[in-house]
């Protein structure tokens, strides 16, 4: 008799368990469901909101009219998200936009194709206004932020969109770089002149084994611009003779830039301005580069460091030339 009031005690217990973890889980399931009516905009709200949007407007006084609109596509939503946390909650809403005309464009109208104003994508967060109540259904709940970055070579607000971005051979994916198409094809004149020259230069071992080991670099690379991924970082890193951390020319695959006149992207050519394009023509500059080294340093020392240097990179491609440097 006892054992069965000891059976009919736990399975009390434990029915009273599963109705504390049944209520607990319906509590869980209501707050993330008031998470997300918190952060998604209702369809039918959208246009509203976004029609009290005031012109968008830059730190240099540059207006931009809203004609279209259309939640973001969520690839490329993801894209920005990566480099801009905020965009994660809330609606992200893309912004067709027309800069609008001011004084100072008047004498630039007789100008022709010059004078037509390219259309801009701008972004908007839209998201439920602090405080307000997670069941209201109103307009006036929620508010539309335009979100605005800043061009880390020219340090000019622009658009997210207005941004290159790169990928790498090591992945698939897409990064937001940190500057618009006009200077990054102005750091692609330079980029192949200065690799020459610190690959001719370098007193440092290190840094010239890894050189050797990556071969002839044709392609743009600029670790502020176009920075690597943290678990790609450490293979283009090296330390040289007094200790300093020397930074390793990662080459890009490919780049583009996203054109709302299309609503496509447009690919842009990482080849440096300058560099060889055939593969006759980089094989003739790779070998003069390679004569040049032997006769500063040595046909020893030079063969050794460009062992050692594809070793390094034995796992992976050379970003700059599909083939290995030749000895």
């Amino acid at each position: 008799e006892r054992e069965r009031e000891r059976e009919r005690e736990r399975e009390s217990w434990k029915m009273a368990s599963l109705d504390q973890i049944g209520k607990k889980r319906k509590r869980q399931d209501q707050e993330e469901d008031g998470k997300k009516s918190s952060t998604v905009v209702p369809s039918r709200l959208l246009e509203t909101i976004i029609g009290k949007l005031a012109p968008i407007e830059d730190e240099d006084g540059n207006k931009f009219k809203v004609l279209s609109h259309k939640i973001l596509d969520p690839a490329r939503r993801e894209i920005y998200a990566r480099r801009f946390p905020e965009m994660t909650s809330g609606t992200v809403v893309s912004l067709i936009c027309k800069q609008e005309e001011n004084d100072d464009d008047e004498e630039e109208e007789e100008g022709g194709e010059d004078s037509k104003t390219k259309l801009v994508e701008h972004l908007a967060i839209v998201s439920r206004n602090e405080g307000e109540d997670i069941s209201s259904t109103s307009e006036d709940a929620y508010e539309a932020k335009p979100f605005l970055t800043e061009c880390k070579i020219s340090y000019e607000e622009v658009s997210p969109t207005q941004l290159v971005e790169y990928k790498f051979k090591e992945s698939p994916r897409w990064y937001l770089g940190m500057s618009t198409r006009l200077y990054l094809e102005a750091f692609r004149k330079s980029k192949f002149k200065s690799w020459k020259e610190l690959i001719l230069t370098t007193t440092c071992q290190k840094t010239l084994k890894s050189l050797l080991g990556l071969g002839p670099i044709t392609r743009l690379y600029d670790r502020f611009a176009l920075p690597t991924p943290p678990e790609l970082k450490g293979k283009f890193e090296t330390v040289d003779d007094n200790g300093k951390i020397v930074h390793i020319p990662h080459c890009v695959a490919g780049l583009r830039v996203w054109e709302p006149d299309s609503k496509s992207y447009e690919a842009i050519t990482p080849h440096l301005d300058g560099a060889p394009s055939s593969d006759a023509a980089v094989d003739a500059m790779w070998s003069s580069i390679l004569d040049q080294l032997r006769q500063a340093h040595g046909s020893d020392l030079i063969n050794k460091l460009i062992k050692e240097g594809q070793t390094r990179f034995a796992a992976q491609k050379s970003p700059g030339k599909e083939t290995a440097a030749k000895a």
